[in-house]
């Protein structure tokens, strides 16, 4: 029984070196092809796909798998199926890549190549493809940006292409030998690609990453691409980080002060802090970058009505008033540009029924006072408020036409409907908030 035990354990070991053997041999077959396919690459591409299919299998086999040359002669095979559809690319432009991980698989390749390389010439090897493979890795992260519309998946391939050409330009430099991306202003630009292709993608470890770099070295374009910088630093950090959101969000506005979208991430910070009173002078300023963007327009008049809602409840109605008469002022700005604009029909509306709603309070303090001064106080506060209804009913059944399903709408129409005793619309109102509610 020993002895039949031994036979079976010298015959997987044989079985082992047998694969072993063979994969070695795959590997400097594959590489033996690449060579052939090198010679005649208008006729040899069976045997470059060969050599694709042999050093697949043979880099899955342990035996050689972390070896210096399956490492090289793989980065060799899919640097040949980039160049092969970069030659593609360039007799039409329109060409769809065959292989579009070819350079990344390559690169990959090649750098674990390099750490496995021992002698000079091994890595003067490794990196000289890598040269030449960073040249198809910026025309395919070119290709991938243009093409990938709303796939989020594509914009990460792009910007994995883009990334290789800073790795392989940080590996050539660390070799001694001469450098892609030769100056800073290089480098930056490359950095700022990546970056923008990685928020593309959805990956925001890698986009953040290289905006933080471009931050620290204060990169800068033509096109003002600086701003983007800080403005995607803000929107990541912000939820996240507050102070840290606020400072890049600080230094934004202070070198690209007339870059629009730095002042509305500025306004929206400083309406998600609820800093009202603050807010006006900067929306003013977007009003006269965008003096024709109604959203801009209606957010001031928005900004306007709250802080007269703020001082009607602290009781200063002059106060009240004359804020409220600024919003005005700016809601009918959006209804020239858009007489139909619902959301400022509404707005209008609601700001003369929530008039009316505290006006209405100071009916039911006379309500019981039953002498002749009480009574007197009691009609003037209530016609007071039916024409407070009667300004707001308008508007409110306007915009109620243009989104008849806007819940908001509704409630203040049935209750004014309710204080008007018009009781049939008041009812249908409520039929209709009822189906809405239900949905």
């Amino acid at each position: 029984m020993k002895n039949l035990l031994f036979l079976v354990v010298f015959a997987l070991l044989g079985i082992s070196s047998a694969f072993s053997q063979d994969a070695e041999k795959d590997v400097k077959k594959a590489d033996k092809l690449v060579g052939l396919y090198l010679l005649d690459t208008k006729t040899g591409k069976d045997k470059l796909l060969e050599a694709k299919s042999l050093i697949d299998a043979a880099s899955k086999d342990a035996t050689v798998a972390e070896m210096y040359k399956t490492y090289l002669v793989k980065g060799k095979v899919y640097n040949e199926l980039a160049a092969m559809d970069n030659a593609n690319l360039i007799i039409n432009p329109k060409h769809k890549l065959t292989y579009d991980d070819a350079g990344i698989v390559s690169f990959e390749s090649l750098e674990k190549a390099l750490q496995k390389a021992v002698k000079a010439y091994e890595k003067k090897d490794a990196l000289s493809i890598m040269q030449e493979l960073s040249q198809y890795l910026n025309n395919f992260g070119s290709v991938l940006y243009s093409t990938s519309g709303s796939n989020s998946a594509g914009y990460l391939n792009a910007a994995k292409n883009f990334e290789g050409v800073l790795k392989i330009n940080q590996l050539l430099k660390d070799g001694g030998q001469k450098q892609i991306l030769e100056t800073s202003d290089d480098m930056n630009r490359q950095k700022y690609i990546v970056a923008v292709c990685a928020k593309a993608g959805k990956s925001e470890e890698m986009s953040i990453k290289y905006f933080e770099e471009l931050e620290a070295s204060n990169y800068n374009d033509s096109t003002n691409a600086g701003a983007v910088v800080y403005e995607s630093l803000y929107n990541y950090y912000s939820g996240k980080d507050e102070a840290k959101a606020d400072n890049y969000l600080a230094k934004g506005r202070a070198k690209f002060p007339s870059e629009s979208n730095l002042l509305f991430a500025e306004i929206n910070s400083f309406i998600k802090k609820g800093k009202l009173s603050d807010l006006i002078d900067k929306l003013l300023l977007a009003m006269k970058k965008e003096p024709n963007n109604p959203s801009i327009v209606s957010t001031i008049a928005n900004v306007y009505d709250n802080l007269s809602q703020k001082e009607y409840e602290l009781g200063n109605v002059a106060k009240g008033d004359e804020l409220q008469k600024e919003s005005f002022n700016y809601y009918d700005k959006v209804l020239e540009m858009d007489p139909n604009n619902a959301a400022a029909l509404y707005s209008k509306g609601a700001m003369y029924y929530n008039r009316a709603a505290l006006v209405s309070k100071e009916v039911n303090q006379f309500a019981n006072d039953y002498s002749a001064a009480g009574t007197k106080k009691y009609e003037a506060k209530k016609a007071e408020m039916t024409a407070l209804f009667d300004k707001a009913l308008p508007f409110l059944e306007k915009a109620d036409e243009i989104e008849p399903n806007d819940i908001n709408t509704l409630v203040a129409l049935k209750e004014i409907y309710a204080k008007k005793g018009m009781f049939d619309k008041s009812n249908a109102a409520k039929v209709r908030l009822e189906k809405l509610k239900s949905k």
